[in-house]
């Protein structure tokens, strides 16, 4: 079985659970995301986030921008605490590897979702989260930032042979060269501190990246040899 499906079918809710109390004490002054929106300054209309949890993030940018906020997310039990406690929130339940939504967006927000996903799948969900960021919209991507690719058994489910994958996401939309780096920020997983040195498995990274179709390509003139 796909590691995506045993998060829709259980892992996802069980995650919420074991989460709940820390997502009800979230500290928008802490979160990495937020930071990088704050400082450059970002007023997006429509912000679209995956794996969205029960939308705490959301409703921080909502309150600083009024943006109108979608929630993708695969915990049914965390989706009906999101309605619940934000009912300004658009709130769907899906995973990145098939999101049903047509829109694009000014903001996509991923964060600490594609190190879950099945190796089988990994390309197939940038291909999605790609699709929903417009044209000079921004794509901000939080995970774990080590120096070399990792595989680690995720503790949780060590008799399913899952793991997760640490590694540097934004890459890949980097190496399209459809985006551009605007910003990224560095800091220690436990804490979410900003610090300098901290070892390759902690470190987590938020990387804030801008969509450009068109503007990353230099126009040469050919010169017309035919007679």
């Amino acid at each position: 079985m796909l590691q995506d499906s045993l998060f829709s079918d259980y892992e996802g809710d069980r995650w919420f659970e074991r989460n709940r109390r820390a997502l009800n004490a979230f500290d928008p002054s802490a979160d990495l995301p937020l930071k990088l929106i704050s400082l450059y300054g970002l007023t997006p209309q429509r912000v679209l986030e995956i794996g969205a949890a029960n939308g705490f993030r959301l409703a921080a940018i909502h309150k600083r921008t009024s943006a109108e906020a979608v929630a993708l997310e695969p915990s049914a039990q965390a989706v009906l605490n999101g309605k619940a406690s934000f009912p300004f929130i658009k709130f769907i339940r899906g995973t990145a590897i098939a999101v049903p939504l047509r829109d694009s967006f000014d903001l996509v927000i991923v964060n600490f979702v594609f190190h879950w996903i099945d190796r089988r799948n990994l390309l197939r969900a940038v291909a999605e989260v790609d699709r929903l960021v417009r044209d000079g919209g921004y794509l901000l991507i939080g995970d774990f930032h080590p120096a070399n690719q990792l595989q680690v058994p995720y503790q949780h489910l060590k008799t399913e042979n899952v793991f997760t994958y640490k590694q540097n996401y934004a890459a890949m939309f980097l190496a399209s060269g459809l985006y551009h780096s605007v910003s990224l920020l560095t800091a220690h997983h436990a804490n979410k501190e900003l610090q300098a040195r901290v070892v390759e498995s902690e470190r987590i990274g938020a990387w804030l990246l801008r969509k450009e179709l068109q503007g990353h390509y230099l126009g040469l003139m050919v010169n017309d040899t035919r007679g």
